[in-house]
C-alpha cells in the first residue's frame, strides 16, 4: 500500500469519526443568571441558547404585552410567596405564569436530552389533585412539527409540587429541533386540557423547568472541509496508480 492510498483511509476514518460527532452536550440550570420577571417578547439567552418568551393566548390574540415568565431562586422560600411553587430545585428555575410559554432555539439546532419540571398552582394550599399537562410542541429542520404531552404530579405527602424528569418518547429525543415550545393546559369540568383563546386557563396554566439537558448540532468545520478534500485527493491518487498499473 503507496503512502497517499493510506493517507487517503486514514483521513476517510477522521471525516468519518468527526461527521458522527455531531452534537455538543450542555446543561441549562439558570443558575449562572440573577433571578428576575420577563413579560411576553423578551428573551433570556445562556450558554448560545435563546429562551423567547409567549404570551397567554388573549394577550396573543390582541398583540398586548403580559407578564408570563420569572427566574426564582429556589433555595429562597420568600421568591415564591403567593404561588404555589414547586420544591426540589437546588437553585434558579424559570417560571412559566399565567397561560404563557417559552420558546427554545439555537442557530444550529439541537437535541433535547432531558429536563426537570413540575406544576406551578395559581395559589398555595388546595387538594391534591392532577391539574394538566406540559406540552411540547418542536419544529424539526424539515419544517414538520412533532408535539409531547407529559402529565403533571399532583401534590407529594407534603402538600407540596415537586420537580419531576420528563420522561419523553423515546422518537421525540431523538429529533433535531430549530425550535421548541413548552406550554401547559389545565383540565376542565369536560376533562378536556385547554389553554386556548376560546377555552381560556384564567391564569392557572403554570409550570416550572430546571436543569434542561441538550445537546447542540455541531457544523462541519473549515478544517473537517479540508480533510474531505484531502481524503478525495488521496483517493483520487490510489485511482490514478491502479489504472497505470492495469495499463502497463
Amino acid at each position: 500500500m503507496n503512502r497517499l492510498s493510506h493517507l487517503g483511509r486514514w483521513l476517510v476514518a477522521a471525516l468519518i469519526l468527526f461527521c458522527t460527532a455531531p452534537v455538543m452536550a450542555a446543561l441549562i440550570h439558570f443558575d449562572d443568571i440573577a433571578p428576575d420577571i420577563y413579560s411576553s417578547g423578551e428573551v433570556l439567552q445562556t450558554a448560545g441558547y435563546q429562551f423567547l418568551f409567549l404570551a397567554d393566548p388573549t394577550s396573543a390574540a390582541n398583540g398586548w404585552s403580559s407578564g408570563v415568565g420569572a427566574l426564582l431562586d429556589g433555595s429562597t422560600d420568600s421568591s415564591c410567596d403567593i404561588l404555589a411553587c414547586p420544591s426540589g430545585a437546588s437553585g434558579n428555575y424559570l417560571a412559566i405564569l399565567n397561560d404563557g410559554g417559552i420558546r427554545l432555539s439555537h442557530a444550529r439546532g439541537f437535541m433535547l436530552a432531558g429536563f426537570d419540571y413540575s406544576f406551578i398552582a395559581p395559589v398555595a394550599g388546595g387538594i391534591d389533585q392532577h391539574w394538566g399537562q406540559l406540552q411540547l410542541s418542536g419544529m424539526l429542520r424539515d419544517g414538520a412539527m412533532m408535539t409531547a404531552t407529559l402529565d403533571f404530579a399532583g401534590q407529594g405527602s407534603d402538600g407540596n409540587y415537586h420537580f419531576q424528569p420528563a420522561l419523553l418518547p423515546a422518537a421525540f429525543g431523538s429529533q433535531v429541533f430549530l425550535g421548541l415550545t413548552f406550554n401547559a393546559c389545565i383540565f376542565n369540568a369536560l376533562g378536556i386540557c385547554s389553554n386556548s383563546l376560546f377555552f381560556p386557563a384564567f391564569n392557572q396554566a403554570q409550570f416550572g423547568l430546571d436543569n434542561i439537558s441538550i445537546n447542540a448540532v455541531v457544523e462541519p468545520s473549515t478544517s473537517m472541509l479540508m480533510l474531505a478534500g484531502l481524503a478525495a485527493i488521496g483517493m483520487l491518487s490510489r485511482r490514478r496508480q491502479a489504472h497505470r498499473l492495469q495499463g502497463a
